[in-house]
């Protein structure tokens, strides 16, 4: 009787082992991640999206990716900056496998009153973010 339960004893933790050597899913080194939106937000913008229009109240978030810095330039009036995210875009960054590369930039903001204007934002290098590389302009309508 004790060989009986020794031997069901060894296969169930073999199959333990086995069960849980199955789940262990390593990701690639250079797996994307998405960009850190913030939650409850009404629409992402990235730079394909062209336009923007909202409803007062509503939040938005634009995503960036780049090696540089990416910093707000001007903030129409119907617009609340709520805050601004950045984060690796592999999971090699992520996991410390991997230094340098691109990385997300999210600007969260708000629609606070109605009203249209332009978003700019400027993406520079960190040492020098008196001198643009590029300028993206994101045109920005709130409604009532």
């Amino acid at each position: 009787m004790r060989i009986v339960r020794l031997g069901l004893l060894a296969m169930i933790a073999l199959t333990v082992l086995a069960l849980y050597a199955c789940d262990r899913v390593t990701p690639s080194p250079d797996a994307p991640l998405p960009a850190p939106v913030p939650a409850g937000v009404a629409l992402v913008v990235d730079e394909a999206t062209g336009s923007v229009s909202v409803r007062t109240g509503q939040t938005f978030a634009v995503t960036l990716s780049s090696n540089f810095d990416w910093q707000v330039q001007t903030l129409p009036d119907g617009l609340e900056l709520l805050g601004t995210k950045t984060g690796p875009t592999t999971t090699a960054q992520r996991d410390g496998g991997e230094t340098g590369g691109a990385s997300w930039f999210v600007f969260h903001l708000k629609a606070v009153q109605p009203g249209e204007g332009e978003l700019v934002l400027t993406e520079a290098p960190g040492w020098e973010p008196e001198k643009p590389m590029r300028t993206l302009a994101i045109p920005v309508r709130v409604e009532p």
